[in-house]
């Protein structure tokens, strides 16, 4: 039995204008099955099709105006948690769907007065996908009324089917602006960031494994301090950390690995001497792509290439250069395994004060040999948020920008559509976010919908640190 979770605390009701709802079951191995059910009444729980035995379940809900075939739209979406069936699905097993209208900003919550946001405001944190579908978001700072950052040390976790936060014991070490990778077996490495305190924001050296499902902890020490840096994990489970800002606030030069299979931390040889840079898998995780930044002098345009080899990581497939170097850009899968897209950013190696603001964007390919090419035109604005969607298109949000001659945090929202068969991609703007926000995160869950949490609203003039936690659920594309 299907059990819808309307799972907003405001926005249009989930079921309204709704007259059927499309019942879907696909997986491993399996012929896609659906069915139609009219809609009646305030109707929660749904009797689905007879599921087959198999792995990777997964069922998916639309709302529809009125039949496909009678020209209905789909307004409300929601899908399952991946699971396994070990035998014949029977009418008596409960799979909890949470249910949101698509094409709208909401907030989690239960009813009008439930509305959930963060226990701690905060931005410059991180927010991980855990493996059962919940978010781990962590660390952070808060802007205090006179405008000093405090950096805080909570940690909690947003489950989406319940639409509830959970506290979660503080971190070992306040930072903000660190790296959050998640590693096999759904453990998370929080890396490096800063803190800040009366001699300025101060680098931190130390790392932690969190175990959520298991409630433990283990500390490590890195090799060097720094903070606004990048991660990112190959399929074996192998961290590359590269770049940042370290003591006496130089560029950090020196890479370093974490091998989550034992634990240790180890050298990287090759040098990435690079700030506002990304860092991201491709191939299947079996390389690690190194994506724009700033040396602290210059713009550096070479895309590094490392893979795993002998212990450590070592540079591969070298060759490629962007096109219009930048930093701070938003680095995101885009059309298949071997290919990113980078997009945004600003001109300057140092300051974002000093900067243009770029409206391009970079399709970065990992073949042999890789190659970057032109991708299509962005909003312009630097430090955005963007999300690879699982049906391929990308969208971006928020980001930092000028506004009547000053710096503030931006409100844009859009929806890049890759080409197909050769064709351009498409870009189409969305509704704007109802604040604008800088240094937030955003998350695609397990049912479609995006999280939207925290961040800065900086106006220029007033900074204020965000609580909130929105949801939007994209228009789906078939």
């Amino acid at each position: 039995m299907a059990e819808l979770r309307d799972v907003a605390c405001d926005g249009t009701p989930v079921l309204d204008g709704v007259r059927y709802l499309r019942l879907r079951v696909t997986g491993e191995g399996m012929e896609p099955i659906e069915h139609y059910a009219a809609v009646d009444g305030g109707i929660t729980m749904l009797q689905p099709l007879s599921i087959p035995f198999g792995r990777g379940r997964m069922l998916e809900v639309r709302g529809y105006t009125d039949l496909p075939r009678s020209g209905g739209r789909v307004v409300s979406l929601g899908r399952s948690r991946p699971f396994d069936v070990p035998v014949q699905l029977g009418a008596s097993s409960r799979i909890a769907v949470p249910f949101l209208r698509v094409g709208e900003y909401v907030r989690p919550g239960f009813s009008a007065d439930s509305c959930v946001s963060l226990a701690s405001p905060r931005a410059a944190h991180t927010a991980t996908l855990l493996e059962d579908g919940r978010v781990l978001l962590a660390g952070g700072f808060q802007t205090g009324s006179g405008g000093a950052n405090t950096t805080v040390a909570s940690a909690e976790i947003f489950d989406p089917v319940t639409g509830t936060v959970e506290p979660l014991p503080s971190l070992e070490t306040r930072r903000a602006f660190h790296t959050a990778t998640r590693l096999p077996g759904g453990k998370v490495l929080l890396a490096g960031g800063e803190v800040a305190s009366v001699e300025g924001s101060l680098p931190v050296r130390s790392a932690q494994v969190l175990d959520v499902a298991q409630a433990t902890s283990t500390g490590v020490e890195l090799k060097v301090a720094r903070s606004q840096h990048a991660a990112a994990v190959d399929s074996s489970g192998r961290v590359l950390l590269v770049g940042g800002v370290g003591v006496g606030s130089a560029v950090v030069s020196e890479a370093e690995g974490f091998d989550s299979a034992t634990g240790q931390v180890f050298s990287v040889s090759t040098p990435v001497s690079r700030v506002g840079m990304a860092a991201m898998p491709v191939q299947d995780g079996r390389r690690i792509a190194v994506v724009g930044g700033s040396d602290g002098t210059s713009l550096r345009p070479e895309v590094l290439f490392f893979a795993h080899e002998g212990g450590s990581f070592v540079p591969v497939g070298e060759g490629a250069r962007l096109r219009e170097p930048r930093r701070d850009g938003a680095l995101v899968p885009f059309g298949g395994p071997e290919q990113l897209l980078y997009l945004g950013g600003h001109d300057s190696p140092r300051n974002v004060d000093e900067a243009r603001f770029l409206a391009s964007s970079e399709l970065v390919s990992s073949g042999v040999p890789p190659q970057v090419s032109a991708g299509p035109q962005v909003f312009a604005r630097s430090g955005l948020c963007a999300v690879a969607l699982p049906d391929g298109r990308v969208m971006t949000l928020g980001g930092v920008r000028y506004s009547s001659g000053v710096l503030a945090s931006d409100s844009h929202v859009e929806l890049l559509v890759p080409g197909e068969e050769g064709a351009a991609p498409g870009l189409l703007g969305l509704m704007p976010l109802e604040q604008p926000r800088q240094q937030h995160t955003c998350t695609v869950l397990d049912n479609g919908a995006v999280l939207i949490a925290g961040g800065l609203n900086d106006t220029g003039s007033q900074r204020k640190t965000l609580g909130d936690l929105v949801l939007y659920t994209p228009v789906p594309l078939d």
